[in-house]
């Protein structure tokens, strides 16, 4: 029995086999403090018989919620992704010992000719999540003091900037 979020292997015949799907993965399940909210991705695609194995070209689009990481506003984001992987039986993988080039990063082991879609999916948003993602290249952040979104307006706190290292030389200076 095919899934609709899986992709059988062993029906791709000498011409490419096109596939879609719509991919529900909520926001927890990936984990990533910044992200909010995760709209349904949606995958399609075509996979096309190779030496050795199958290559897979496929274009993701989602979209969802951040957090800004200077001022912790929430901001809508999309995506829209083409990538390439090849996928090859797990006993083509190489030793573990062997150390990958970066080609090996677009290789994909595969135990079971019915290849899920999903975990290809998410990996790609993950890689594709900003570590520290912004609202705007210019976020101004918070205020240190009152808190106050500075995006907004300034926030009238007298901030006096001073580098703790300069300490013992002001000390020196009102003795003399």
């Amino acid at each position: 029995m095919k899934h609709p979020d899986s992709l059988s292997l062993e029906s791709v015949a000498s011409e490419p086999q096109t596939f879609g799907c719509e991919l529900t993965v909520p926001a927890s399940v990936l984990d990533r403090e910044p992200l909010i909210a995760l709209s349904p991705l949606r995958l399609d695609g075509e996979v096309s018989r190779i030496e050795g194995g199958y290559a897979l070209s496929a274009r993701l689009v989602y979209g969802g919620e951040l957090e800004c990481s200077r001022c912790l506003a929430a901001y809508p984001f999309r995506e829209d992704e083409t990538f390439s992987l090849v996928l090859y039986p797990r006993e083509k993988q190489p030793a573990p010992d062997v150390e990958l080039g970066a080609g090996d990063l677009d290789v994909l082991y595969y135990d079971d000719p019915v290849v899920a879609l999903s975990p290809i999916a998410e990996e790609r948003v993950q890689m594709a999540l900003p570590m520290k993602p912004l609202c705007q290249a210019d976020c101004r952040g918070l205020c240190v003091d009152c808190g106050k979104d500075l995006n907004q307006a300034a926030c009238g706190c007298a901030h006096a900037v001073s580098d703790p290292r300069w300490e013992a030389l002001k000390a020196l200076r009102e003795k003399v």
